[in-house]
């Protein structure tokens, strides 16, 4: 079995794949939550919600109360059921490529990339520390900015004096990795076309979302940047605005720079515009008639046609199937139908039947006569990390 985690400051969110089969097979999903306030873990095991209000004062507790909880439910007889864990890791900088088996100076350089990643690497280490000392077995580090690497200058460096990139770092990252990886690698199998000729544009919309241009199966460009507050408007993000608003905002308010920067990573976006952050809200508010609503909706779809046109354009057309992915992507019918009718020039054509329709894994939502196919997909990342993991571990 391989355990996937993907850990936050206050939480530790967790599955277990069975991997005997050819495809490995979630059998448990849980989370450790309010760690180091009250304490609350939850597990789904076939098909059972179990929940335990309990004390976990730091995550090594809380490591213990999971490992306990599913030798109590019988979902392991023991430790050794369980032969790697597999780990989220938000930022590995520049020097990691690939996904990599943890030892002291891989968790030296997740360290040295709090800098980047202030909100998320630093739990993060936290969390692989606390396994560490409850499991003595492989680890592995996924990372969610290794996919971009294969970014080019062109495409990752700011225009910004040059020194800022070779003295501080500031280069263009990309984030949501894992899930692109994943979309590509599936659509490679989806579409019967080899991975390292496939050319995709995908728009992983959740909260935070972004887009990415997929050429020869690897990362040609992403929308998020130095950090995940660049590229499209998301549910509390601002994404690209210009960078004087910041000296602006902090002269007519008092404000200081961290304050402002606070307030578009959580104030702003389809919250700061309408007072709402969640697409479903949003959707509601647009079909009851609210015109504030409406025009912030239409705007966070705007945002995202423009980075279609571009991503488009450095593709040269190229283009083997647009994807709509995550959490608004995978499920805002209304959502993918303004965005794909927006999209002029790339000549789409949406089928409406389609577009309603269920599904588990994948849909096809547009027409023959759309220029470039359109789907719909859900992500897995946690099959991702735990398919790096085995392979590592093997």
């Amino acid at each position: 079995m391989i355990l996937v985690v993907n850990p936050g400051s206050s939480s530790i969110k967790f599955q277990l794949f069975e991997t005997q089969n050819t495809t490995p097979i979630s059998i448990l999903e849980g989370l450790a939550e309010r760690i180091g306030i009250d304490g609350n873990l939850v597990m789904k095991f076939q098909g059972q919600k179990y929940e335990w209000k309990i004390n976990m004062p730091d995550h090594l507790a809380a490591v213990g109360e999971i490992n306990n909880r599913m030798l109590e439910l019988q979902v392991i007889k023991n430790k050794a059921d369980i032969t790697g864990i597999g780990f989220r890791t938000v930022h590995g900088g520049d020097k990691f490529i690939q996904p990599t088996i943890i030892n002291e100076e891989v968790k030296k350089v997740i360290e040295a990339n709090f800098k980047l990643a202030p909100l998320h690497n630093p739990p993060g280490l936290v969390a692989i520390n606390a396994f560490e000392k409850e499991f003595k077995i492989p680890m592995v580090a996924v990372f969610d900015t290794s996919f971009h690497q294969t970014l080019a200058p062109l495409n990752y460096l700011y225009p910004v004096p040059y020194n800022w990139y070779t003295d501080h770092k500031v280069r263009k990252y990309g984030f949501h990795g894992i899930s692109y990886e994943y979309i590509t690698t599936h659509m490679s199998q989806v579409l019967k076309i080899d991975q390292n000729k496939l050319n995709l544009i995908i728009c992983h919309l959740g909260n935070g979302a972004s887009m990415a241009a997929i050429k020869n199966g690897k990362s040609l460009d992403t929308s998020m940047g130095f950090t995940p507050l660049a590229g499209l408007m998301m549910g509390t993000r601002s994404g690209d605005i210009d960078p004087s608003i910041v000296q602006y905002m902090v002269k007519e308010t008092g404000m200081d720079v961290f304050q402002i920067t606070d307030a578009l990573n959580k104030q702003s976006g389809l919250f700061g515009m309408s007072g709402l952050s969640d697409m479903r809200d949003v959707t509601d508010a647009v079909r009851a008639g609210n015109e504030q609503v409406t025009l912030t909706w239409k705007k966070y779809c705007q945002v995202v046609d423009r980075y279609l046109v571009d991503y488009a354009n450095q593709l040269e057309g190229k283009i083997d199937a647009i994807v709509f992915t995550a959490g608004v992507g995978e499920n805002s019918k209304s959502t993918r139908a303004e965005i794909i009718a927006n999209a002029k020039l790339l000549e789409l054509e949406l089928d409406e039947n389609a577009n309603h329709a269920k599904y588990t894994d994948y849909n096809l939502i547009s027409t023959p006569k759309s220029k470039y196919p359109i789907y719909c997909v859900r992500t897995n990342e946690e099959l991702m990390i735990c398919n790096h993991t085995l392979k590592l571990i093997k």
